[in-house]
C-alpha cells in the first residue's frame, strides 16, 4: 500500500504557483529524501500534506483524504523556537503532547535522551532539543513522519546519530518517512527513495537518480559537483 499519493498537486501563495502540478507515490515504511534549492517548495509541500495551505489536485494518505488521517501523521517544523524561559523538563515538555508515561520513557530511549528527561528543555543544545522535538513528532506512534531539515541544527556526528534513529525507527516499526534535506552526499547513506523538488517534480525514483547530472543541473540550475561525479556539471544558465 501507498503512504502517500499526491496526484496533479497545485499551490499558490497569492498569485504565485509555488507547487505546479506533481504527482508521485510513496509506498508504506520507506524513507524519502526530499531535495531541492531554496523556494523550491519543499516545506509548503510538507505544511499543505499536513492540512495547512488550501490546494488543487488530491492527498491521499493510506488511501483516504489526508485530512481525515492527520493523526496518523507526525510533523517536525523547519523553525521551532523553544522559549528561554520556559520552565519545564524534557519530560514535561513531552507530557503536554503525550499523558502516557510509559510512551515517553519508551522515545526517550528511542532518541537516546533519556538521561535528560530532568534537564530544563531551555538550556538544551540545539542538537539535544531537535532530538526532542523530534521525539514529540513520534510520541502518538504515527504511520507517516513528515521531517522539515531536522539536521539544520545539529554538528556532523550528531547528524549521523539522528540519521541513525531513524533508519532504526523506519527498521523497527516501519514508520514511512519523508525528510527534507540539502545535504545531498548524505542521501544515499539513508534513503530509499529521492524526490527532487523545484516548483516542478524533477526526479522520482531511487536514489541514484539524484546522482546524475542531467538530474542535478535541471534541479539546481547551476554548477553541482558531487561525489561520485569526478567533473564539474556545465553551468546553463551563462
Amino acid at each position: 500500500m501507498n503512504a502517500l499519493e499526491i496526484k496533479n498537486l497545485r499551490v499558490k501563495l497569492g498569485e504565485e504557483e509555488i507547487i505546479k502540478g506533481i504527482s508521485f507515490n510513496i509506498p508504506e515504511g520507506i524513507i524519502t529524501a526530499l531535495i531541492g534549492p531554496n523556494g523550491a517548495g519543499k516545506s509548503i509541500l510538507l505544511k499543505t500534506i499536513i492540512g495547512l495551505f488550501p490546494y488543487e489536485g488530491e492527498i491521499k494518505i493510506f488511501n483516504k483524504d489526508h485530512r481525515e488521517m492527520l493523526p496518523l501523521i507526525g510533523y517536525l517544523p523547519q523553525y521551532y523556537e523553544v522559549d528561554s524561559l520556559l520552565p519545564l523538563t524534557v519530560y514535561e515538555f513531552l507530557n503536554f503532547s503525550c499523558e502516557d508515561k510509559k510512551r515517553i520513557m519508551e522515545v526517550l530511549e528511542e532518541i537516546d535522551m533519556e538521561k535528560y528527561k530532568n534537564h530544563p528543555i531551555s538550556k538544551l543544545s540545539g542538537g539535544q532539543r531537535q532530538r526532542i522535538l523530534f521525539g514529540r513528532a513520534i510520541l502518538n506512534n504515527p504511520k507517516i513522519v513528515l521531517l522539515d531539515e531536522p539536521m539544520s541544527e545539529i554538528d556532523i556526528v550528531g547528524q549521523k546519530e539522528f540519521y541513525e534513529i531513524i533508519k532504526n525507527l523506519n527498521k523497527n516499526f516501519k514508520i514511512t518517512f519523508i525528510v527534507v534535506t540539502h545535504e545531498i552526499t548524505v542521501v544515499n547513506s539513508f534513503a530509499d527513495k529521492v524526490l527532487c523538488l523545484n516548483r516542478n517534480l524533477i526526479c522520482d525514483g531511487p536514489v541514484d537518480e539524484l546522482f546524475q547530472e542531467e538530474v542535478l543541473r535541471k534541479l539546481y540550475k547551476r554548477e553541482i559537483f558531487i561525489y561520485p561525479f569526478n567533473k564539474e556539471i556545465k553551468d546553463e544558465s551563462s
